[in-house]
């Protein structure tokens, strides 16, 4: 895995058609404009392809906030 990793929030701003600024370590799904159901499947799009992994559709709702999303940047990155 590439220690070359895109930041998550750059990654979920983009999927969700969302300024960066409007993210925090606190946004999460249903609070934060824009992600809903239907982007949050656009969000575990863009970290598969951004960070070349594949996530079950069982582990989806595993990552409805963005410290879980970090979480998984901060792992791959090691």
């Amino acid at each position: 895995m590439s220690k070359n990793l895109k930041p998550p929030k750059e990654i979920v701003a983009k999927a969700l058609n969302i300024s960066i600024d409007r993210l925090n370590d606190d946004s999460a799904y249903g609070e934060t404009p824009n992600w809903d159901s239907l982007n949050h499947i656009g969000v575990i799009g863009e970290l598969e392809t951004n960070y070349g992994i594949q996530i079950p559709d069982s582990e989806i709702e595993n990552y409805l906030t963005m410290k879980a999303i970090i979480q998984l940047y901060e792992k791959l990155k090691q």
